[in-house]
This record gives structure tokens, C-alpha cells and sequence, in this order.
């Protein structure tokens, strides 16, 4: 239950991050649509990196909060040097994102 609580107030910290990021784009598109969709990407891979973990066997003398907490920081900085080079989805995002020019033929 508490890493339940746990992954719910990360995702609920990122959401709130990202809902930022949107009403940026939404003010300057041009300006914060790489940096949404970059971060976006980073959020995601956080997720996945802390839902991989979540399957790891608990019982050691090591699992304990701090252990938890640290673990965290580091996803959380692993994730943002993983989306620096990306793994294809800031391109989705991007076209997700910026606004759709009308095509007239």
C-alpha cells in the first residue's frame, strides 16, 4: 500500500509538472514545445523505470525507506539522461502538441 502511495504522488507531482509545461506551450508554442515534449518523454521513463523496479523482490536488509528514496532520486535522474538522447517518443509528443497548419490544395 505505501508504494502505491507513494507512486501516486510522484505521478501526481508529474502530472502537475506537465499541466505547467501544457499552458506554456499553449501561451508560446514554439518556444516550450521541445522542452514539453523532453520532458513529457522523461516522465514517462521515470514511470516505467519505477513500475520495473516495483517487481523486484523486497526482502533484503537493504530495502528500507531511505534505500526507497534514494532509488527514486537516482530513476528520476537516470530518466532525464535517457530522454536527453530520447527513445523516439518526443518526435510522437511534438507532433501531438504543435499546432496542425492547414493545408489548402
Amino acid at each position: 500500500m505505501n508504494d502505491n502511495f507513494l507512486l501516486f504522488n510522484t505521478l501526481n507531482y508529474n502530472v502537475k509538472f506537465i499541466n505547467e509545461l501544457k499552458y506554456q506551450v499553449h501561451d508560446n508554442p514554439t518556444k516550450y514545445a521541445l522542452k514539453t515534449a523532453k520532458e513529457v518523454e522523461s516522465v514517462f521513463i521515470q514511470i516505467l523505470l519505477k513500475n520495473m523496479r516495483s517487481t523486484l523482490l523486497k526482502d533484503s536488509l537493504l530495502d528500507n525507506n531511505q534505500s526507497r528514496l534514494y532509488t527514486d532520486i537516482y530513476d528520476q535522474q537516470l530518466s532525464q539522461e535517457i530522454s536527453k538522447k530520447g527513445i523516439g517518443l518526443t518526435d510522437i509528443i511534438l507532433n501531438q502538441i504543435q499546432p496542425k497548419k492547414n493545408i489548402m490544395s
